[in-house]
């Protein structure tokens, strides 16, 4: 018997007993469901933060000097963030080491921000928002155009003035019908003039900006800030990739000396850039890829059995079956390829199945949240795979008891 055979008797053989095929699938569908779903979310996120979230966050041609690293993992992630939360706070005295260090940067920018701040116009408010308080070149480093209006000016700085630029979901919220610039906004007891808002930038992160307002680092020492020299974060940006190392030595090298740090002693602060964003997140993308098989194996192992169990029952059923088409000239090996291709079949419809849902649950996902999803070719293939592995190997021993059997002995069967 050649393959193609066994496979179009395996589908008629489906097809003639519809409910007890689609019972025997459920394993394999819920795996293979599984397997994609995980994976497009998984890939999704990969391209997303290799594509956009580190750039955004951190620019390209950027680092950001913070008073502790906001992203480590691993298992000495809180002995490192005990000793980091002994460093001293930045301030604008390290603003101006910097700034000496890196006399070529083309753009430095340092900012302090809070989150839960409230703000209105009217009867309308947004609350739960992020509020910052920036140097002028502080959009324009962290990638976040401006889609109207204007951005921040070295003269509101200098003078502290009271103006802001807005979130497009702060826009939609509290200026539904109208444009938000030249307009008022109050941010607790302080009234503030809308000069200009941000593109709308969604997305999983994105949207925390979309709700967020900027402000002159001077208004908002003044108004809002713990301490009246602190700041959050100092990040510089170079024209060229390739000066970005001998910067980042040269500014390690200042703040040292200015800490008076000995050698072989620690840095108290430390330089973040999307490298190690994109190192730590690989590492979050392995562990959940290296997880992924253990998961879908539960099911899968359900599933193979299922099929095996179904299997040895239709061989029983098909006894006689057997015994005629061996008495007409069938070989073992005939009778082998016949239930292997429709334990195989039965798989891999089971795989098509899960392909199908586990796409369909990742583009919901992708629609109804802010995670984003990527069916990568790899993972259809692997799926199919698995669906093939799991077919045969749950088929092996029912097809090789149907090719065993006497024909004699399975002719005398009822």
């Amino acid at each position: 018997m050649r393959p193609l055979e066994g496979i179009v008797l395996a589908l008629q053989q489906v097809w003639a007993h519809k409910l007890k095929s689609a019972f025997t699938l459920l394993g394999v569908v819920i795996g293979v469901t599984f397997l994609i779903a995980v994976i497009t979310v998984v890939e999704g996120m990969n391209r997303y933060v290799q594509d956009d979230l580190a750039g955004s966050i951190f620019g390209v041609n950027t680092i950001t000097i913070v008073r502790r690293t906001r992203i480590t993992t691993g298992p000495d992630s809180e002995e490192a963030r005990r000793r980091a939360a002994r460093n001293p706070e930045l301030t604008l005295h390290d603003v101006e080491i910097v700034r000496a260090a890196a006399p070529d940067a083309w753009l430095l920018s340092f900012y302090e921000d809070s989150d839960g701040q409230e703000v209105r116009r009217n009867e309308y408010r947004r609350r739960n928002v992020r509020l910052i308080g920036g140097s002028p070149d502080h959009a324009e480093l962290q990638g976040m155009p401006i889609e109207a209006g204007r951005g921040l000016t070295e003269l509101d700085e200098r003078r502290g003035l009271k103006n802001a630029v807005i979130g497009a979901e702060i826009s939609d919220r509290l200026f539904p019908d109208e444009s938000p610039l030249d307009k008022e906004i109050r941010l607790g007891p302080h009234r503030f003039m809308v000069v200009g808002t941000f593109e709308r930038q969604g997305g999983l992160f994105g949207s925390i900006r979309d709700a967020a307002i900027l402000i002159p680092f001077a208004t908002y020492r003044q108004n809002f800030s713990r301490s009246k020299d602190e700041v959050d974060a100092i990040s510089i940006k170079m024209r060229n990739p390739e000066d970005l190392e001998a910067v980042t030595l040269a500014v390690e090298a200042a703040m040292r000396s200015d800490r008076a740090l000995r050698p072989g002693e620690e840095n108290t602060f430390h330089f973040e850039t999307s490298e190690e964003l994109l190192g730590t997140w690989r590492k979050i993308s392995a562990i959940l890829c290296a997880a992924i098989p253990a998961l879908v194996g539960v099911s899968l192992v359900v599933g193979g059995i299922v099929i095996m169990n179904i299997m040895l029952l239709s061989v029983a059923g098909r006894i006689k079956e057997i015994g005629i088409r061996k008495a007409i000239g069938a070989r073992r090996q005939d009778i082998l390829i016949q239930f292997l291709a429709e334990s195989s079949t039965l798989s891999l419809l089971g795989a098509a199945v899960g392909i199908g849902l586990g796409i369909a649950l990742g583009a919901v996902v992708d629609r109804l949240s802010p995670l984003p999803a990527a069916v990568p070719m790899w993972a259809i293939v692997v799926a199919l795979a698995v669906g093939l592995f799991v077919g045969v190997a749950s088929g092996m021993y029912p097809a090789w008891k149907a090719a065993n059997q006497d024909p004699i002995v399975a002719l005398h069967r009822e």
